[in-house]
């Protein structure tokens, strides 16, 4: 153990089991506010787009929100190692909530997403520092046992969230699925203010790396624009899009050379000499880039290919919620217990592949409760695999470079859910718009020019006002009824389509994900704080401070 792993001392060692246990909840409600809002905002989308008329810019609103979260968590991770975490994670409550009340009042999409950048910047910091403090709360043996208990509140939330979101929309309206933030965020941030205690090692402020955070950022946004707008705009070779991705290497490497030549680097390099560091993340990024980004789009496809109301897309997504609940418990207790991860990791990985190559069968007509199943088996598989997957990358580092690993998992995760839901979002428009003309020429539906370029958007159908109009104008054809069952038929089918090439980027990652899972090498999880595993750990740290510790009156 080193000098610095000695030097620094978690709060768990400071606290009791009860102050402990309370603590976690209070996390717990935390995290609940985040873990919320995108199980609602998932169920609620197809009407905001309609209403707000931006299917244009569908992948915005998560492209944002993720971009904004994951540029922030990358800083936040080192400067709560410095400072505590306590005063991070009120602010992170604070912004997050007034990102959400600004999202509940916007007139239009562009205002939507500049709203949902602001709710980004809050989740980053509050991520950043829950897992964090989990990891200065519980050694990772016990934090095995710990995670599943934790894992559940993310369930509630997704158990809880669509259907909530579902009712929201079809009752008072969307704008209450942001609304709904605010009483959850209040209680989060007082049970915050009274439990937790405030833990900080010291440094000054200008030792911390933003040249690096800032080539970091200009490094992702210009990755993410180039992705974009070549489809939308420019091309993949018109000289915006390649300077924008010229921008992107130069960055890129630059924020790598940054970083190993930094002291106090937000990502520090000598993590990536650790295989198992190397292997989660790019696990939890397959999860990220590949099913959650996915997962974005099955609502779309459920109101509309299937025409079913907002509350049954909810619904149909619950199975996979409870599977996540049973076996993150069910997991990290046969973990905990073995002291072997290697082999809960492995089937779970084969579930999440299995339930992936199952949602290439959806289509036009498929029965709900096939969904349900399916997405039930794909929970079990995640149970297994994501709890894990934090406590490893924990496990790999020491005791003081605890929120700085924290921070790269949630960032690695996040960034590949910015590139997948881009690149997902690009197939599923490009699908749509492929399928749908090409069953309009094919079949020789005789649309007027107006309904045509209305039927382009695959959720015209969900907002009643918008239809009632270009229906009217279809009907006042000859044959107008069986043209405009047509077009539905086509419009329906389109979204099939273009949901089917999502599923199937899908499948991919989750085959990488299982081939990561076999060839993942079993270290053991310490059963104290302090230095990494064996052999993993950086030798030579410099002696850190003691932190300054105080409970609250």
């Amino acid at each position: 153990m080193t000098a610095s792993a000695t030097a620094y001392r978690p709060i768990g060692e400071s606290m009791t089991s009860r102050q402990k246990f309370v603590l976690l909840n209070a996390l717990m409600l935390c995290m609940f506010i985040g873990a919320l809002d995108q199980a609602i905002m998932a169920t609620a989308l197809p009407k905001v787009l309609s209403e707000l008329q931006g299917f244009s810019l569908q992948s915005w609103v998560f492209t944002t929100y993720l971009l904004a979260s994951t540029v922030v968590v990358s800083v936040v991770g080192k400067l709560s190692d410095m400072f505590g975490r306590k005063s991070f994670m009120l602010a992170g409550i604070l912004i997050f909530v007034s990102g959400s009340m600004a999202c509940g009042a916007a007139p239009s999409m562009l205002f939507l997403i500049a709203a949902r950048t602001v709710q980004g910047v809050g989740s980053g910091i509050l991520f950043a520092c829950v897992f964090a403090t989990l990891g200065d709360l519980y050694t990772p043996i016990e934090r095995v046992k710990v995670v599943g208990y934790f894992i559940s509140n993310f369930t509630v939330a997704s158990l809880t969230g669509p259907t909530i979101g579902g009712f929201l929309t079809d009752g008072p309206g969307w704008r209450w699925c942001f609304y709904v933030n605010l009483p959850v965020g209040i209680v989060a941030a007082i049970a915050i203010w009274f439990l937790m205690p405030s833990a900080r090692r010291g440094g000054r402020l200008a030792d911390v790396d933003f040249v690096g955070a800032l080539m970091l950022a200009v490094a992702t946004v210009s990755f993410m624009l180039a992705i974009v707008w070549a489809h939308a705009a420019y091309g993949w070779t018109a000289p915006e899009t390649l300077g924008l991705f010229s921008a992107a290497l130069v960055f890129g490497a630059l924020f790598v050379r940054q970083e190993m030549r930094h002291p106090q680097a937000i990502l520090p390099m000598f993590l990536f000499r650790n295989p198992v560091f190397v292997q989660a993340n790019l696990i939890v990024m397959c999860v990220g880039g590949g099913i959650f980004a996915a997962m974005q789009y099955l609502p779309t496809f459920v109101q509309t290919s299937l025409g079913t109301s907002a509350t049954t897309s909810g619904l149909v997504s619950t199975p996979q919620s409870v599977g996540v609940l049973v076996t993150s418990i069910v997991g990290g207790q046969i973990v905990a217990r073995s002291g072997r991860f290697k082999p809960s990791i492995v089937v779970g990985a084969t579930m999440i592949l299995g339930a992936t190559v199952a949602l290439l069968t959806l289509n036009v007509g498929t029965p709900p409760i096939r969904i349900a199943v399916i997405m039930a088996v794909l929970g079990l598989g995640m149970g297994f695999v994501l709890p894990m997957m934090s406590t490893l990358v924990q496990n790999a580092v020491e005791q003081q470079y605890m929120g700085v690993a924290s921070s790269a998992r949630q960032f690695f995760m996040q960034i590949a859910g910015v590139l997948g839901v881009a690149i997902l979002g690009l197939f599923f428009t490009t699908g749509y718009t492929t399928s749908f003309t090409a069953t309009v020429a094919a079949e020789g539906i005789a649309l007027p020019p107006a309904a045509l370029e209305s039927f382009k958007d695959p959720t015209l159908a969900l907002n009643p006002g918008r239809f009632a109009p270009v229906r009217e104008a279809v009907l006042a054809q000859p044959d107008g009824r069986a043209v405009l069952a047509q077009a539905v038929q086509a419009q329906r089918q389109g979204v099939a389509d273009a949901t089917h090439r999502v599923f199937l980027g899908t499948a991919v990652m989750a085959a990488a994900m299982f081939l990561l899972a076999l060839t993942m090498h079993e270290v053991p999880l310490r059963r104290s704080f302090g230095g990494a595993a064996p052999s993993q750990g950086r030798e030579g740290a410099e002696d850190e401070p003691m932190p300054v510790l105080s409970m609250p009156e």
